[in-house]
């Protein structure tokens, strides 16, 4: 999995009132925000599923969220060590969901 997306896709399940975010139900995306908060899971940006695996991009929507919250993922913390990831290049201003 690759971790260049810097910005959310305008659908992102991470964004507030994104056509995902609002057509998903709150269990589905606390079910999300469960695994990569407390279970160290990644999660695929929804655009890039249909790539073969060594192409998909880890959600940048998801990264912003865990960034924030000091509580950056395996796959975020192992990049970063061998200075694949760059998380100063994420887009904080983001407008990411914050109530989970």
């Amino acid at each position: 999995m690759k971790l260049e997306k810097t910005e959310p896709c305008k659908d992102c399940p991470f964004i507030k009132g994104s056509s995902t975010n609002v057509t998903l139900s709150r269990e589905r995306i606390q079910g999300i925000v469960d695994d990569i908060r407390y279970n160290d899971c990644s999660f695929t940006c929804h655009k890039t599923l249909d790539l073969p695996k060594n192409k998909q991009q880890h959600c940048a929507g998801a990264m912003i969220f865990l960034w924030r919250e000091n509580n950056p993922n395996q796959i975020m913390r192992i990049y970063g060590r061998l200075r694949v990831f760059d998380p100063d290049k994420l887009n904080m201003d983001a407008d990411i969901i914050d109530d989970y």
